[in-house]
């Protein structure tokens, strides 16, 4: 059954040109479907996530499989977004899974492990310009303090249909309007408790009631599941999931909105 519904959901999108947002997984990847492109962000496929070669500095376990990997849709990816050079953000284990071919636009950092990890068409992303993933448009803007040199924000477009994604804090002096969802923190994190890298609830409806949107998603949620020494040095509060912070979409591992 669940088969058939999801057969006929892709059917329905490819008919109407309706762009599909999916949770990756229990953390903070992405899933963009329309036709027959498939564009995967911070994919994680792994059992977990490990800080590279010093694993007890931070790892995440991962609490179920992915979207991609329940759906046997990793070979169907035809385009890949890496937001950043983090090992949280960019897993080597897990885009071992991918073609080498496949298309990455990523920032500069990214490039280089990616690059001499072997992949062959990694593309560095420039704020304010525009990239097309076959029938989406991909559009970069610099992200918010501390991140506004290490990665990236974006919004994708497929015709009217758009989505904004800011992976961590978001970049007050952004001028933009009327997209129809938006992929936020909600979980705020900070370092030594003052400095922010990731929104807390209030400041993500904030930036949802700025730019117009009429869903908001959660994404890096559940922050203590992290874990590892740097996790010491962080307080969070988490907020996703709690009532009275009103209805968030896609907010289990496969779960998704058409717009």
């Amino acid at each position: 059954m669940i088969i058939i519904i999801t057969m006929v959901i892709r059917i329905i999108y490819e008919i109407m040109y309706i762009m599909q947002i999916i949770r990756g997984d229990s953390y903070q990847s992405w899933v963009y479907a329309n036709k027959k492109d498939l564009v995967a962000v911070d994919p994680w496929l792994t059992k977990k996530q490990v800080f590279p070669y010093l694993s007890w500095l931070l790892f995440r376990d991962s609490q179920e499989l992915s979207y991609l990997q329940k759906q046997n849709q990793i070979q169907n990816v035809t385009h890949l977004i890496i937001t950043a050079h983090f090992s949280d953000h960019l897993d080597l284990d897990s885009l071992d899974k991918f073609n080498l071919d496949t298309p990455i636009y990523t920032t500069r950092e990214a490039s280089k492990v990616l690059r001499k990890h072997g992949f062959q068409n990694v593309i560095i992303v420039k704020t304010h310009k525009k990239y097309q993933l076959g029938s989406f448009e991909l559009e970069v803007f610099m992200a918010g303090k501390p991140y506004n040199t290490t990665t990236f924000s974006y919004t994708i477009r497929v015709l009217q249909s758009a989505i904004f994604h800011e992976p961590h804090m978001f970049n007050q002096q952004l001028q933009i309007k009327d997209v129809n969802a938006c992929i936020l923190t909600v979980d705020q994190v900070k370092i030594l408790g003052f400095v922010q890298v990731s929104m807390g609830i209030k400041q993500a409806l904030k930036v949802q009631k700025s730019l117009n949107s009429k869903y908001l998603i959660a994404t890096g949620i559940a922050p203590n599941k992290t874990k590892g020494l740097i996790t010491w040095l962080l307080s969070t509060q988490e907020n996703y999931g709690c009532s009275g912070n009103g209805p968030m979409a896609c907010q289990k591992t496969g779960d998704s909105l058409l717009i």
